[in-house]
């Protein structure tokens, strides 16, 4: 077996996606979108556009320290001044900053930002729910206004409607250099009446940024929610019993800044997957879901220079790493209300099939369900992202490890389900196949996991068609090779999906 499986799993990060430069502007989309509420709407360079995940980013960081700390704290000057620097980059540029939040999207002007909406998706929601549609940063913003509009992106909804609204709140912070519209102005539907339970994507948004508020409570001796942790759970599982493909679809996103946010939340989604395969049980698969969403807690609380080291551990710090998963059991041991049997997870998803592993257990004793189902998910998740000390592998290269480490690194019987699940070729996988055409995979096949639905993107000289889908179960003279790295088609697979 390769050191993926016996080194950290996730000291590094997948291939960052990089923004959308181009911003993917939406024919018809824009024209519903108000012509900036203050003005002409701008149209931004690819550059701008590619900026806008700073300032996203530190917009989000801004209101997550505010809603953490008092104002006066260093860490909330800290956030401003980063948010700051964000904005006056445009600001130098003779450009004022215009955000748009529109129907499950964020716009920079009249252009979309597609992978920002997928990524802040949770700043969206919050953004909205305040009823604020857009937000203008015009030239001539300081750290101190930055830090008003702060106090208003905090508050809650009540108190929005308590002060009139948005506006009446910014006339009241004096913000001259702020302009919010309202949602009406910007949005012209609504949620579908009734609608309870979260969208595929919402869910795995929402467990993203459950993660990333973690991480910074953790550094402030602070507890994460059990109640917030445990909503976050139910609705992935709820979105897993409901399209279980289209949950695992949603693991192909990766970012490598963030590589231990996206490897958690991917594991929490393929294990729920391959856990639905066993028992279909809410509370078992709840208590699975707590167990891998927080599987590696314990790794927040380790350097990230060591986490991110591209070279091989020294003694002190391989200790130190096989020590996460005692830490993450002490961490969540002390969150009441939360499935204890996560907390076995947590702790033993190091540990083998064949009883090796870390932490050592003395005497030895069987490996928990819950441990065996997240070990796969976790190897797996790991070995096809990048990492700062390996490459991605490709996915059935990948499968072929897992199957590999049966019996020895895993449980058998679930190996068997997790290949009859995901296939050989694991779906978004580009394969080549026997007559020289490339293919994307669609999904796996009903009887053999070899021969997957794929749908054809090249002829066999490498130049793009128009894609065909080909049930390979129904054409036995066709085969796969191999999987391909989409990058060397120079290919993005979502625009064929």
């Amino acid at each position: 077996m390769t050191d993926d499986i016996t080194r950290p799993a996730d000291a590094g990060a997948a291939g960052n996606p990089g923004s959308s430069a181009a911003g993917l502007s939406l024919t018809g989309l824009a024209s519903r979108v108000p012509v900036g509420v203050g003005g002409e709407t701008i149209r931004y360079t690819p550059e701008q556009l590619k900026d806008a995940r700073k300032v996203l980013a530190n917009l989000a960081a801004l209101r997550r320290a505010a809603r953490l700390y008092p104002m006066d704290h260093p860490a909330i000057a800290d956030a401003v001044a980063q948010l700051g620097g964000a904005v006056r980059v445009y600001h130098d540029q003779g450009v004022d900053v215009q955000l748009a939040f529109f129907e499950g999207e964020i716009l920079l002007g009249s252009q979309v930002l597609a992978e920002e909406s997928m990524f802040f998706d949770q700043l969206d929601r919050e953004i909205r729910a305040l009823g604020i549609g857009s937000i203008i940063l015009y030239r001539g913003i300081g750290d101190t206004e930055l830090m008003r509009m702060a106090g208003i992106l905090t508050v809650d909804g009540h108190a929005v409607e308590a002060a009139g609204g948005v506006q009446a709140m910014a006339a009241a912070a004096k913000l001259t250099h702020v302009q919010f519209a309202d949602v009406a102005a910007v949005a012209r539907g609504e949620s579908e009446p009734g609608e309870t339970t979260e969208s595929p994507r919402e869910a795995m948004n929402s467990a993203l940024a459950l993660l990333r508020d973690t991480d910074l409570l953790l550094q402030g001796n602070r507890r994460v929610s059990a109640a917030r942790v445990n909503g976050v759970v139910r609705a992935l599982v709820d979105n897993v019993l409901a399209n279980r493909y289209a949950m695992l679809q949603l693991t192909a996103l990766r970012n490598y800044d963030e590589y231990t946010f996206f490897h958690s939340a991917n594991v929490a989604i393929i294990s729920l997957a391959l856990g639905a395969c066993v028992s279909d049980n809410h509370r078992f698969l709840s208590s699975l879901g707590v167990g891998a969403l927080l599987h590696d807690i314990g790794k927040l609380t380790i350097d990230p220079a060591v986490l991110n080291k591209p070279g091989p551990l020294n003694p002190e710090e391989w200790a130190r790493v096989r020590q996460h998963p005692i830490s993450g059991a002490e961490i969540v041991s002390q969150l009441p209300g939360l499935d204890k049997s996560a907390i076995v997870t947590i702790l033993e998803h190091h540990i083998r099939w064949d009883g090796t592993g870390y932490p050592v257990r003395t005497p030895r004793r069987p490996q928990h369900l819950c441990s065996r189902i997240v070990a796969i998910a976790d190897a797996y998740d790991a070995m096809t992202s990048r990492r700062s000390y390996s490459a991605a592998r490709v996915e059935d290269d990948a499968m072929l490890n897992i199957a590999q480490g049966s019996n020895t690194a895993f449980d058998p019987e679930l190996v068997r389900l997790f290949v009859r699940m995901m296939g050989v070729y694991p779906p978004r996988s580009v394969v080549r196949l026997s007559t020289g055409e490339a293919a994307i995979v669609l999904a796996a096949g009903a009887h053999d996991p070899a021969r997957p639905t794929v749908r054809l993107i090249t002829n066999p000289r490498g130049e793009l068609v128009a894609p065909q889908d080909i049930v390979l179960e129904d054409t036995p003279e066709t085969s796969i090779v191999s999987c391909l790295d989409p990058q060397l088609l120079n290919i993005d697979v979502d625009d064929y999906l």
